[in-house]
């Protein structure tokens, strides 16, 4: 499949295409990755010029201009024709999108985007317009416009970010990355696009999240400790059970744990550092204890500390700790 029909890309962008369209977009997003990141293009240029705003007069022509010095700009710089012929397939989607260019370039003069990226050794914290929260992780970006517009609150991410949603019934939050899209009303997720293998990782933490695969993997509603998984090589999207706090970690240095016994706590330790931990016959397995453990560089600073609130000893040969009652 050379050519995508625009009318299958227009429906799928505006919500509204059937399932024979929407397999036959599974395939074509499926022989190229370039037609992935294309529409990707296009669906973040759609929903952040979508608002509330009267076309200006003339706004059709200045948008056909604008996009056509965009396609003039691409043909300069290569001379591969399929990429033109991208381009151009994304001019004219775009202008048939919302019924027509001017409900979306008519904005852009008005509507400042913003991005951010965090450096490559540290985390970088960050307020939406919203109030929302969102924490990114070492290298991660994110875009979103200087103001929120329309029915929807629209961001995209590049790498790994903590999202604390502001509720808002009325105006759904959506993350977009190259691989899936994820919307919310209120909740606290975290969402990884360079997991390894290919993948794209969602956790939910607190609420309710709807996850879309972008080529053809579904649509899965995950509960707060799941996490899905999606695999941008095979297409795939599963939903594993997790301890989601565990996958947010990274924004602040704190292991928590809430109602945990001596063993679970010993299984969280054993994945962070990656020991095996014995627990002898003398410890209390019963009783749970709530809290958080700094993550340190080292096992034993950590053993140490947790020592002097939960009764045990420890004793350590390599990578193997045994756990002994006091």
């Amino acid at each position: 499949m050379d050519k995508m029909n625009n009318k299958i890309i227009k429906d799928y962008i505006l919500n509204r295409g059937s399932a024979k369209s929407q397999k036959r977009l599974a395939e074509w997003l499926r022989e190229d990755k370039e037609n992935a990141h294309l529409l990707f293009r296009m669906e973040a240029a759609y929903h952040e010029g979508r608002g509330d705003y009267e076309p200006a007069p003339g706004a059709m022509e200045k948008a056909e201009a604008s996009l056509f010095d965009v396609i003039g700009a691409e043909q300069n710089r290569t001379a591969s024709s399929r990429r033109l012929a991208l381009w151009r397939r994304a001019a004219v989607v775009l202008l048939l999108v919302a019924g027509g260019v001017a409900a979306l370039w008519g904005v852009y003069g008005r509507m400042t985007m913003v991005t951010v990226t965090a450096s490559a050794d540290s985390v970088t914290a960050i307020t939406l317009p919203d109030s929302t929260q969102v924490w990114l992780n070492h290298g991660g970006s994110i875009t979103y416009p200087k103001e929120f517009r329309g029915g929807e609150r629209h961001v995209k991410l590049d790498g790994e970010a903590l999202f604390s949603v502001t509720k808002n019934p009325e105006k759904p939050f959506v993350v977009s990355s190259y691989g899936v899209d994820t919307r919310v009303l209120g909740t606290v997720f975290n969402f990884n696009t360079h997991c390894a293998g290919n993948c794209e990782e969602v956790s939910l933490l607190e609420g309710r999240l709807e996850i879309t695969g972008r080529s053809g993997e579904g649509k899965v509603i995950i509960k707060p400790n799941q996490k899905a998984v999606v695999d941008k090589t095979r297409h795939t999207m599963e939903v594993k059970n997790v301890y989601a706090p565990l996958e947010a970690v990274w924004h602040d240095g704190m292991i928590p744990f809430a109602n945990m016994s001596i063993a679970d706590i010993a299984h969280v330790l054993e994945k962070f550092y990656h020991v095996r931990i014995t627990l002898s016959d003398n410890l209390d397995l019963r009783s749970t204890y709530s809290g958080y453990i700094r993550r340190n560089g080292n096992i034993d600073s950590v053993l140490g500390a947790l020592s002097y609130s939960i009764p045990f000893s420890y004793s350590k040969q390599g990578s193997h700790i045994t756990l002994s009652g006091r």
